[in-house]
């Protein structure tokens, strides 16, 4: 539903700014390469994404490691948050394209976030497997098509902006809302152990 909401809105403010003559591609340049008023606005929001898996991830586990701290699953929450954080930086910081002006080529970039993403996805499969995954994976599958699409010399510039940046926006949804999910559930969880546990003649009443 919010992935088909976010292509809608993405199509109703492509057709406003082709109404004022603006460029749709501009629409997911970073800030800094603004032209116009509402440059930058899908990159943004692709941004705040990510900014909310990362601070749901580092508050659900600073509250799971009070409650319940001996549970696998905050180490998941933990690695999730290091994983996120690392491409939220790469994001907010340009890294990759520094290295790529440093002569490091986009596949060597790519490789490495492929890397990154198996070796997080190989030490927490089991606890991956016990939770609606489709929506992480899709969201990774998302942000690899985005950066392939990057790496394509497209011709018309707008197409490729679009190519580019809505698997890139979509990924960031479906992200964020795999993990607003699973944290809201392991947090509700803990909680009910913690005050069971804090307080077992109320809990015969639960």
């Amino acid at each position: 539903m919010l992935n088909t909401l976010a292509v809608l809105l993405v199509a109703v403010v492509s057709l406003a700014l082709n109404g004022f003559g603006s460029s749709v591609k501009g629409l997911f340049f970073p800030p800094c390469l603004a032209t116009y008023p509402g440059a930058g606005f899908f990159f943004l929001m692709f941004q705040m994404l990510f900014y909310f898996s990362v601070m749901v991830c580092v508050f659900s586990f600073g509250l799971l490691k009070t409650t319940q701290p001996n549970r696998p699953e905050n180490q998941f929450i933990l690695g999730s948050a290091i994983v996120t954080g690392f491409f939220l930086f790469n994001e907010v910081f340009r890294t990759h394209v520094h290295l790529g002006r440093a002569g490091f080529p986009k596949v060597t970039i790519v490789i490495i976030y492929a890397v990154a993403a198996a070796v997080y996805g190989l030490t927490f499969r089991r606890q991956i497997k016990s939770t609606p995954y489709f929506l992480l994976v899709s969201g990774v599958g998302l942000l690899f098509l985005a950066f392939f699409a990057e790496a394509l010399p497209w011709k018309d510039e707008p197409i490729s902006s679009l190519l580019e940046g809505i698997p890139k926006l979509l990924s960031g949804v479906n992200i964020a809302l795999y993990f607003g999910f699973i944290c809201k559930g392991l947090i509700l969880r803990s909680l009910n152990f913690y005050n069971n546990t804090s307080n077992p003649e109320l809990s015969k009443f639960n």
